[in-house]
């Protein structure tokens, strides 16, 4: 059997020669000298690694009915063949940084692939089919062009990992919180609006990323997250955060930078292993003095830019005071906690205005002293 009559890639050719392997990783010779296929080795076949060999075609990838593992990443494939789903024992398919536009409905006969990395690719919609995967534990989609996502992806049980970040993604199916075992999801850099109820019952979840979307409100029942560690929301137009936030007692890791947050409740102290808070690029014009009761985990807070000192509503002093307090709070390692960056905005932009305020506040409380004590009604202040 020729290798031409079934690769037509004379690239994928070579890297089968050089860089086929079984699970041990011994060579597994697959061709003769004048590149006829050794049939009687095919079947030995577990593991091939073609990772950046400017591949364009893996057309008669179906020979290799035992392959387990298949690294195919960075490389100019344009399609998956149909024959695909002939690889029925495959566990890892790898195809990141390709040139692929879609999948076959032919995936769906990969029952036991865990793990599918398509990311860095230009598909624009998913088949349904990719429901039936249903041993899937990884799947990675990021920096594609997807709008939508399967209605019945709630099908993937066994799902652990699902990324899907920079996708043009507008909804999302009520059925994702039927992913009951996912522990990270990434949707990072869509187009959501507002997330659906269903996704506030993964309990399970460990990190929930959802930096620049257009997501405008969190409901309270993100408290339901009991088991989150990592909460990304950073560059949203989120004004308003419940007080349920507080119930995640797991968290370490709380990025709330470039929104429209104007308070953060007081509960923050219950966030009891906290490790980094970044409140950066804010409209703040409140914080509370409870922040202060934030353990010794505490690494670092990010505040540059963070305040609304306008439109205040905390008294000046109050701030100022609790602003001073963090300033010399020290992390458990007796580093700063807050950044340098913060620091810096604290002395240039911040308390030089507070010191105006406070000064100001002082002022108008003597003027009207005075006023009261010679009845002067006339004067305004």
């Amino acid at each position: 059997m020729k290798a031409t009559d079934i690769f037509k890639d004379k690239n994928f050719i070579n890297c089968l020669k050089y860089n086929t392997f079984d699970d041990n990783e011994y060579y597994v010779k697959i061709f003769n000298t004048v590149n006829e296929i050794i049939e009687k080795n095919i079947n030995k076949v577990t593991y091939i690694n073609c990772i950046e060999h400017w591949i364009t075609s893996i057309e008669g990838i179906h020979i290799f009915i035992n392959l387990k593992k298949l690294y195919l990443s960075i490389n100019k494939i344009k399609k998956i063949p149909n024959k695909i789903g002939n690889l029925k024992n495959l566990k890892e398919l790898w195809l990141v940084n390709n040139k692929l536009q879609n999948l076959p409905e032919e995936i769906d006969k990969l029952k036991n692939l865990k793990k599918l990395y398509l990311s860095y690719n230009q598909i624009q919609k998913l088949p349904n089919e990719i429901v039936k995967l249903t041993n899937l534990k990884e799947l990675y989609l990021s920096h594609n062009q997807l709008k939508e996502l399967p209605k019945e992806i709630g099908k993937l049980k066994n799902l652990k990992e699902l990324s899907l970040s920079n996708n043009q993604i507008e909804k999302l199916p009520s059925k994702i919180g039927e992913l009951n075992k996912l522990k990270i999801l990434d949707l990072s850099d869509n187009q959501l609006q507002y997330l659906p109820k269903g996704i506030w019952k993964l309990e399970n979840l460990k990190i929930l990323k959802l930096s620049k979307n257009q997501i405008q409100e969190i409901p309270e029942e993100i408290g339901n997250l009991i088991n989150l560690e990592r909460l990304n929301l950073n560059n949203n137009k989120i004004q308003q955060l419940p007080k349920e936030i507080w119930n995640l007692k797991k968290l370490e890791d709380l990025d709330l930078s470039s929104n429209n947050i104007k308070e953060i409740p007081k509960e923050i102290e219950k966030l009891e292993n906290l490790r980094i808070l970044n409140l950066e690029n804010n409209q703040l014009q409140w914080l509370p003095k409870e922040i202060l009761k934030l353990n010794n985990y505490l690494d670092r807070i990010r505040l540059e830019e963070a305040f609304d000192l306008d439109n205040l509503k905390q008294d000046p002093e109050e701030l100022f005071y609790i602003l001073q307090k963090l300033e010399k709070k020290k992390t458990n390692k007796e580093k700063n906690i807050l950044t340098p960056e913060s620091l810096d905005y604290l002395k240039t932009k911040v308390y030089p205005i507070l010191e105006e305020k406070i000064k100001e506040k002082y002022i108008i409380t003597d003027l009207k002293q005075i006023k009261d004590n010679f009845n002067l009604n006339n004067l305004k202040f």
